[in-house]
């Protein structure tokens, strides 16, 4: 009988500073959220004596505890594969970028003028395909203004064969066009 007396004593509490903490609130936008979650709190207070009977009350709050442990988890490893899928994406557009403008300046070194380059990286940072389109650099004439020579074959050659040893590529993936 004593420990009926303590559980009406103790649901008692809760209901009160429930139904305070239900009228405390001042907005009504928020008044719905509490009452759920005062009702959820009376509800467990209710059937505690029940699952102490038999013995699954620590069980049922232990569950509880886990399964909103492991949602938490689950999250973090949502957001955690969202940042990791976006840093490395804008990691290799970054790179390709760096390695575009890096191409550019060997064939400028090389007497060309770039007129369009591009690089692909795969996940593990490799070069996938390096594609540059060159014209010889201008040359002045006797005549006025100027004229650009289209690059030899060999010199074509002569730069791929540079773009590969610098950055360690098979000539496969390296597209150069006059």
């Amino acid at each position: 009988m004593a420990g009926v007396v303590e559980w009406v004593k103790s649901y008692s509490l809760v209901f009160l500073f429930m139904t305070v903490l239900t009228t405390a609130v001042a907005k009504k936008e928020y008044r719905k959220y509490i009452q759920i979650f005062v009702e959820i709190i009376l509800v467990l207070t209710l059937l505690d004596p029940l699952l102490e009977l038999t013995g699954r009350s620590e069980d049922l709050f232990e569950k509880i505890s886990y399964d909103s442990f492991f949602q938490g988890l689950e999250e973090m490893k949502k957001d955690q594969a969202k940042m990791d899928f976006m840093d490395k994406e804008a990691y290799i557009s970054y790179y390709e970028k760096a390695l575009k403008e890096d191409v550019a300046l060997l064939a400028e070194s090389m007497g060309y003028v770039v007129t369009d380059a591009s690089v692909s990286l795969n996940e593990a940072y490799e070069v996938e395909k390096i594609e540059v389109s060159v014209a010889k650099a201008q040359v002045e004439t006797v005549i006025i203004g100027s004229v650009e020579e289209q690059p030899q074959k060999a010199e074509i050659t002569a730069l791929k064969e540079r773009i590969r040893d610098y950055y360690r590529v098979e000539e496969d993936k390296i597209i150069v066009r006059d």
